[in-house]
Protein backbone atom coordinates (compact mmCIF):
# COMPACT_ATOMS: atom_id res chain seq x y z
CA UNK A 1 0.00 0.00 0.00
CA UNK A 2 2.63 2.30 1.04
CA UNK A 3 4.76 1.74 -2.40
CA UNK A 4 1.44 2.11 -4.06
CA UNK A 5 0.74 5.86 -2.49
CA UNK A 6 4.33 6.76 -3.30
CA UNK A 7 3.65 5.86 -6.93
CA UNK A 8 0.79 8.21 -6.90
CA UNK A 9 2.80 11.04 -5.24
CA UNK A 10 5.50 10.59 -8.04
CA UNK A 11 2.85 11.22 -10.60
CA UNK A 12 1.56 14.14 -9.27
CA UNK A 13 4.78 15.75 -8.58
CA UNK A 14 5.39 14.61 -12.31
CA UNK A 15 2.01 15.89 -14.06
CA UNK A 16 2.18 19.19 -11.71
CA UNK A 17 5.76 20.33 -13.95
CA UNK A 18 2.89 20.00 -16.82
CA UNK A 19 1.29 23.96 -17.51
CA UNK A 20 -1.63 22.47 -19.26
CA UNK A 21 -2.22 19.76 -15.79
CA UNK A 22 -1.97 22.94 -13.95
CA UNK A 23 -4.57 24.69 -15.44
CA UNK A 24 -6.73 22.09 -16.03
CA UNK A 25 -6.37 21.13 -12.46
CA UNK A 26 -7.86 24.59 -11.56
CA UNK A 27 -10.41 24.51 -13.50
CA UNK A 28 -11.20 21.00 -12.02
CA UNK A 29 -11.08 22.47 -8.50
CA UNK A 30 -13.78 25.27 -9.82
CA UNK A 31 -15.76 23.03 -11.27
CA UNK A 32 -16.01 20.88 -7.85
CA UNK A 33 -16.72 24.12 -6.13
CA UNK A 34 -19.49 25.01 -8.43
CA UNK A 35 -20.70 21.68 -8.53
CA UNK A 36 -20.73 21.27 -4.50
CA UNK A 37 -22.94 24.55 -4.29
CA UNK A 38 -25.17 23.64 -7.13
CA UNK A 39 -25.80 19.99 -5.13
CA UNK A 40 -26.73 21.93 -1.69
CA UNK A 41 -28.65 24.34 -3.73
CA UNK A 42 -30.51 20.76 -4.85
CA UNK A 43 -30.61 19.82 -1.69
CA UNK A 44 -28.76 16.59 -2.47
CA UNK A 45 -27.31 15.01 0.59
CA UNK A 46 -24.40 14.68 1.40
CA UNK A 47 -23.31 11.18 0.39
CA UNK A 48 -24.52 12.04 -2.87
CA UNK A 49 -22.11 15.21 -3.18
CA UNK A 50 -19.72 13.02 -1.87
CA UNK A 51 -20.28 10.46 -4.64
CA UNK A 52 -20.02 12.42 -6.91
CA UNK A 53 -16.82 14.36 -6.45
CA UNK A 54 -15.42 11.17 -6.26
CA UNK A 55 -16.42 10.29 -9.62
CA UNK A 56 -15.43 13.62 -11.31
CA UNK A 57 -11.51 13.72 -9.34
CA UNK A 58 -11.65 9.81 -10.72
CA UNK A 59 -12.80 10.74 -14.79
CA UNK A 60 -10.50 14.25 -14.34
CA UNK A 61 -7.54 11.75 -13.60
CA UNK A 62 -8.45 9.33 -16.69
CA UNK A 63 -9.45 12.11 -18.78
CA UNK A 64 -5.80 13.96 -18.51
CA UNK A 65 -4.21 9.67 -18.78
CA UNK A 66 -6.00 8.88 -21.78
CA UNK A 67 -5.57 11.97 -23.42
CA UNK A 68 -1.81 11.67 -23.34
CA UNK A 69 -1.68 8.35 -23.91
CA UNK A 70 -4.56 6.87 -25.41
CA UNK A 71 -5.23 4.37 -22.43
CA UNK A 72 -7.25 3.99 -19.39
CA UNK A 73 -5.71 2.54 -16.70
CA UNK A 74 -7.55 -0.58 -14.96
CA UNK A 75 -6.16 0.64 -11.33
CA UNK A 76 -8.07 3.54 -11.39
CA UNK A 77 -11.21 1.99 -12.85
CA UNK A 78 -10.93 -0.56 -9.76
CA UNK A 79 -10.58 1.87 -6.98
CA UNK A 80 -13.45 4.00 -8.07
CA UNK A 81 -15.68 0.93 -8.24
CA UNK A 82 -14.85 0.50 -4.37
CA UNK A 83 -15.13 3.81 -3.75
CA UNK A 84 -18.54 3.59 -4.92
CA UNK A 85 -19.25 -0.08 -3.29
CA UNK A 86 -18.02 1.34 0.12
CA UNK A 87 -20.43 4.84 -0.34
CA UNK A 88 -23.20 2.55 -1.56
CA UNK A 89 -23.26 0.27 1.78
CA UNK A 90 -23.04 3.62 3.84
CA UNK A 91 -25.88 4.88 1.53
CA UNK A 92 -27.77 1.39 2.40
CA UNK A 93 -27.22 2.05 6.19
CA UNK A 94 -28.74 6.02 5.77
CA UNK A 95 -31.77 5.28 4.22
CA UNK A 96 -32.30 1.67 5.09
CA UNK A 97 -35.82 1.52 3.45
CA UNK A 98 -34.11 1.80 0.85
CA UNK A 99 -31.29 -0.09 0.16
CA UNK A 100 -31.85 -2.61 -1.76
CA UNK A 101 -33.24 -0.67 -4.13
CA UNK A 102 -29.86 1.94 -4.25
CA UNK A 103 -28.07 -1.52 -5.01
CA UNK A 104 -30.32 -2.27 -7.88
CA UNK A 105 -30.33 0.78 -9.11
CA UNK A 106 -26.18 1.02 -8.98
CA UNK A 107 -26.14 -2.80 -10.74
CA UNK A 108 -28.41 -2.03 -13.35
CA UNK A 109 -26.59 1.52 -14.13
CA UNK A 110 -23.47 -0.24 -14.41
CA UNK A 111 -25.19 -3.39 -16.59
CA UNK A 112 -26.58 -0.40 -19.04
CA UNK A 113 -23.51 1.91 -19.33
CA UNK A 114 -21.06 -1.57 -19.94
CA UNK A 115 -23.69 -2.99 -21.86
CA UNK A 116 -24.10 -0.46 -24.46
CA UNK A 117 -20.09 0.13 -24.94
CA UNK A 118 -19.32 -3.31 -25.32
CA UNK A 119 -21.83 -3.49 -27.97
CA UNK A 120 -20.64 -0.58 -29.70
CA UNK A 121 -17.37 -2.07 -28.96
CA UNK A 122 -18.19 -5.56 -30.45
CA UNK A 123 -19.72 -3.79 -33.84
CA UNK A 124 -17.34 -1.18 -34.23
CA UNK A 125 -14.74 -4.34 -34.32
CA UNK A 126 -12.49 -2.52 -31.75
CA UNK A 127 -13.08 1.52 -32.68
CA UNK A 128 -14.68 1.33 -28.98
CA UNK A 129 -12.00 0.44 -26.69
CA UNK A 130 -11.90 -1.85 -23.61
CA UNK A 131 -11.34 0.53 -21.63
CA UNK A 132 -14.29 2.92 -22.64
CA UNK A 133 -16.60 -0.03 -21.91
CA UNK A 134 -14.94 -0.65 -17.92
CA UNK A 135 -15.45 3.02 -17.67
CA UNK A 136 -19.22 3.18 -18.43
CA UNK A 137 -19.80 0.40 -16.55
CA UNK A 138 -18.27 2.05 -13.38
CA UNK A 139 -20.02 5.38 -14.30
CA UNK A 140 -23.24 3.41 -14.51
CA UNK A 141 -22.05 2.40 -11.13
CA UNK A 142 -21.97 5.76 -9.65
CA UNK A 143 -24.93 7.13 -11.29
CA UNK A 144 -27.49 4.33 -11.78
CA UNK A 145 -30.12 3.91 -14.84
CA UNK A 146 -31.53 7.29 -14.27
CA UNK A 147 -28.61 9.12 -15.32
CA UNK A 148 -26.64 7.32 -17.04
CA UNK A 149 -28.29 7.74 -20.63
CA UNK A 150 -27.80 11.25 -20.30
CA UNK A 151 -24.36 11.02 -19.67
CA UNK A 152 -23.97 8.63 -22.71
CA UNK A 153 -26.26 11.04 -25.06
CA UNK A 154 -24.31 14.14 -24.18
CA UNK A 155 -20.63 12.38 -24.44
CA UNK A 156 -21.56 10.88 -27.98
CA UNK A 157 -22.88 14.61 -28.64
CA UNK A 158 -19.63 16.14 -27.64
CA UNK A 159 -17.57 14.01 -29.15
CA UNK A 160 -19.37 13.81 -32.40
CA UNK A 161 -19.05 17.69 -32.21
CA UNK A 162 -15.58 17.44 -31.58
CA UNK A 163 -14.66 15.17 -34.40
CA UNK A 164 -16.67 16.96 -37.30
CA UNK A 165 -14.86 20.08 -36.28
CA UNK A 166 -11.11 19.09 -36.15
CA UNK A 167 -12.42 16.81 -39.74
CA UNK A 168 -13.30 20.14 -40.96
CA UNK A 169 -10.56 21.73 -39.71
CA UNK A 170 -8.61 19.26 -41.35
CA UNK A 171 -6.29 18.22 -37.39
CA UNK A 172 -7.76 14.40 -38.02
CA UNK A 173 -8.41 11.98 -40.54
CA UNK A 174 -11.76 9.96 -41.16
CA UNK A 175 -10.37 6.55 -39.06
CA UNK A 176 -8.22 8.27 -36.14
CA UNK A 177 -8.83 7.27 -32.84
CA UNK A 178 -9.24 10.00 -30.30
CA UNK A 179 -9.42 9.67 -26.96
CA UNK A 180 -12.66 9.44 -25.25
CA UNK A 181 -12.32 9.95 -21.77
CA UNK A 182 -12.12 13.69 -21.69
CA UNK A 183 -15.60 13.84 -23.38
CA UNK A 184 -16.43 11.45 -20.86
CA UNK A 185 -15.29 13.60 -18.23
CA UNK A 186 -17.40 16.99 -19.85
CA UNK A 187 -20.49 14.74 -20.56
CA UNK A 188 -20.85 13.96 -16.78
CA UNK A 189 -20.22 17.43 -15.94
CA UNK A 190 -22.57 18.71 -17.78
CA UNK A 191 -25.42 16.21 -16.62
CA UNK A 192 -24.82 17.03 -13.24
CA UNK A 193 -24.57 20.60 -14.10
CA UNK A 194 -28.28 20.15 -15.64
CA UNK A 195 -29.40 18.27 -12.57
CA UNK A 196 -29.10 15.30 -14.33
Amino acid sequence: MKQQIDRIKDWLKKQIQNKTFRRMLTAAVICGLLLSAEFCLMGYGVLKMIRYLILLTGLFVIAWIDQRQKRIPNQILIVLAAGRLGILVAESLVYTGYGLSLFIAAALGALAGGGMFLLAYVLSRGGIGMGDVKLFAVLGFYLGTGSIFTVVFLTVVLSAAYSIVMLIRRKIKLKEEIPFAPFVLAGTLLAMALGS
